[in-house]
């Protein structure tokens, strides 16, 4: 059987603040599958964009712009100063220019479609115009642009010479009247030599603005880059709209998996353990599988945890563990703390309340249990395996006789008198009530708390940490276990479940053997 990989967090906490960098990674890496499920969200509903959207096409066409000068190589004033970009622009896309277009092209798209579909961007210098136009097809968008264009500065030279027209409709008349007054001054005679040369000299005036008339350009303007050298783009852009879609994604995804890192109350890390006041974290087991005594890395977490222990500043001499696991069957914390502690040189004597057979046989098998003295109220193992180490099976008792359920008398007598050198472990089922742990608490000197990655909620850790406060128990810490883990033929069973927390009447099967 293969071993699930691990879920504890071995996260970074900065001195200086209560949650530092490595917070926000484990946050990120415990929660990778809704991230990367938002961002495929993200990546469908891009991908349905696409097909939903029908797909346009936009093409451009540059022209430049004609000012219309009376001197155009002597010019007063700069070509863009003479022009007015708003009015331009208005111009390119007004009904009539875009009537112009509609007839020029002849596909019956409508005026009023040519003027949605248009766009119009006046450059810099404002002699230069880009026509943009729109369609369902890259043909269509092309023919569009050009349509537009060459409207837009036809009108603007049929403008130009409307104007210019309309100018030598008002000269001719002044003209004629001149030519009328010459006429008749000389058929009466009386005109002299000045009144002849001043009505010459106005002929002169009207005919010198008439011929600067003839010499205006009054065309539109040119066509710089048609729509067929320009690029067409295509609206919406396929990659574009993918990593958009992605982007978003991610970014949804992340404001999520904090927002359900915030919602969810099970414990994962050290931030967990200690924002519900249980911490800090003592160490962290990662198997799934644990053996009495533990080997290899298992071996070096606890006595890690061990050190941690006797570095506290209070005399370690009787010490609760607290079980907040899910199991069914007690965690392996216990024996093995009692293991390392008597491979230290103390005398360890671990008292296992409310065992069930096969994991009591599983701790007898491996710490090579032998009964010592048999009592009325339970049985003490002495280790042939590691020298120092005591078990304590108690007699269990039926609830509402005797103090507790657990921690009945014979519990409470252990302790008592126990020499400087020695150490007292209360081990404490999965789902004790609150009775028995406060009585252990009372008893104990200080407390370690078990705790099963995204089993064991904040709360109960919190719950457990009150008690132990309420107790006058010191609070040493948790140790993480990794979901799932068990002792090695501890049966995981309702069946055993209900043994844990009904403690048993007789011991008889464990003292036989």
């Amino acid at each position: 059987m293969m071993a699930p990989a691990p879920v504890i967090d071995r996260e970074f906490m900065n001195e200086t603040s209560s949650v530092g960098i490595g917070y926000y990674a484990s946050v990120l890496l415990k929660r990778w599958k809704a991230i990367l499920g938002v961002a495929l969200i993200g990546l469908l509903a891009a991908i349905a964009v696409l097909v939903l959207v029908p797909r346009q096409w936009t093409a451009s066409t540059v022209v430049n712009l004609n000012v219309i000068m009376a001197e155009p190589f002597n010019p007063a004033r700069s070509a863009s100063g003479l022009l007015d970009v708003s009015t331009e622009d208005q111009v390119a896309s007004s009904y009539v220019v875009a009537a112009r277009a509609e007839e020029a092209l002849g596909t019956g798209t409508g005026v009023q479609t040519l003027r949605r579909n248009t766009s119009v961007d006046t450059g810099s210098d404002a002699t230069t115009v880009t026509i943009s136009y729109t369609a369902d097809s890259p043909g269509a968008a092309r023919a569009g642009a050009d349509a537009m264009a060459n409207a837009y500065l036809a009108y603007r030279q049929d403008q130009a010479e409307a104007r210019k027209e309309r100018i030598l409709e008002q000269l001719q008349p002044r003209v004629n009247a001149i030519a009328d007054a010459l006429g008749g001054a000389e058929v009466l005679g009386s005109t002299s030599d000045d009144d002849g040369a001043l009505i010459l000299a106005q002929i002169a005036s009207v005919e010198a603005q008439i011929n600067e008339l003839a010499l205006i350009d009054t065309s539109g303007g040119s066509v710089l880059t048609p729509a067929a050298v320009n690029a067409v783009t295509q609206q919406p852009q396929r990659m574009a709209v993918l990593i958009a879609g992605v982007l978003a994604g991610l970014v949804l995804g992340v404001v999520l998996a904090f927002i359900l890192n915030s919602l969810d109350r099970r414990v994962r890390g050290q931030h967990d353990v200690e924002s519900a006041g249980a911490g800090p974290v003592l160490g962290l087991l990662t198997a799934w599988q644990a053996t009495v005594p533990a080997t290899g890395t298992d071996l070096g977490t606890f006595r890690a945890v061990r050190e941690r222990l006797l570095a506290a500043e209070l005399p370690l001499t009787v010490l609760t563990v607290i079980d907040d696991s899910h199991a069914d069957v007690p965690s392996d914390v216990a024996a093995n703390l009692a293991a390392v502690m008597a491979q230290d040189g103390f005398d360890v004597e671990l008292i296992l309340m409310g065992a069930p057979a096969d994991y009591f046989e599983s701790v007898k098998r491996g710490l090579d249990l032998i009964p010592d003295e048999a009592a009325a109220d339970g049985q003490v193992f002495r280790s042939s395996r590691i020298e120092g180490l005591n078990v304590f099976r108690p007699l269990g008792q039926t609830k509402n006789h005797g103090a507790d359920e657990y921690v009945t008398e014979a519990v409470r007598r252990r302790p008592v008198g126990q020499a400087a050198e020695s150490v007292t472990i209360l081990a404490l089922p999965p789902h004790a009530e609150e009775a028995s742990r406060l009585a252990a608490g009372r008893l104990s000197g200080g407390a370690v708390i078990v705790a099963e990655t995204t089993r064991t909620r904040t709360r109960e850790l919190q719950s457990s940490a009150n008690q132990m406060n309420e107790a006058g128990a010191v609070l040493y810490g948790a140790v993480l276990v990794n979901r799932g883990r068990k002792l090695a033929g501890a049966v995981d069973t309702a069946e055993n479940g209900r043994d844990s927390q009904q403690p048993s009447q007789s011991i008889s099967g464990g003292a036989g053997q």
